[in-house]
């Protein structure tokens, strides 16, 4: 009978051991060394911004990317100041902004349908402002992904959603 207890507790305290690993500790693992290897292999320090291009079959800055899309991404840091997302998005094509814990899990998405203007304006606080365009994060630190979908490649195209692309800053 001590035997079977003994080994109850123990399956008990692997099956503990391994939920708080899985749930807590390798999201926030995963989260550390994406940041790690962008801010290296990109050169993109906290609350900056950048913008990639057109993925390719080969690209893997994003992870899995959609080669209809291009991305800028950016790693947030709430700890001193509120951040003020701002850009000029398209009027006639698919763009959202998504925002991510560092346990890899998306608290806030919105897309072009979603908003009544293509001006994207969006100020991320801690605080529980209830000013319009402000929304209230859960966290101090995560990643933010926009997206904006590409319609036609051509040149000229390319160039338009690229500018776009462009346009979007941190302040």
């Amino acid at each position: 009978m001590k035997k079977i207890f003994f080994y109850l507790l123990f399956l008990l305290l692997m099956s503990f051991g391994s939920y708080q690993l899985t749930i807590n500790y390798i999201p926030k693992l995963v989260y550390e060394v994406f940041h790690y290897k962008i801010e290296k292999n990109q050169n993109i320090k906290d609350n900056e911004i950048k913008h990639f291009d057109i993925p390719s079959d080969q690209s893997r800055d994003v992870v899995m990317p959609n080669p209809d899309f291009l991305y800028s991404v950016s790693f947030y840091d709430l700890s001193k100041k509120d951040l003020n997302l701002k850009g000029n998005m398209p009027d006639s094509s698919y763009w959202s902004v998504s925002f991510y814990k560092p346990n890899t899990i998306n608290w806030y998405v919105k897309n072009d349908q979603e908003f009544n203007t293509n001006k994207l304006d969006l100020k991320l606080s801690l605080n529980n402002n209830l000013k319009e365009n402000t929304i209230k994060s859960p966290v101090e630190k995560g990643f933010m992904i926009v997206r904006i979908l590409v319609e036609k490649k051509d040149k000229e195209s390319l160039d338009y959603y690229k500018s776009l692309q462009k346009s979007i800053v941190i302040k």
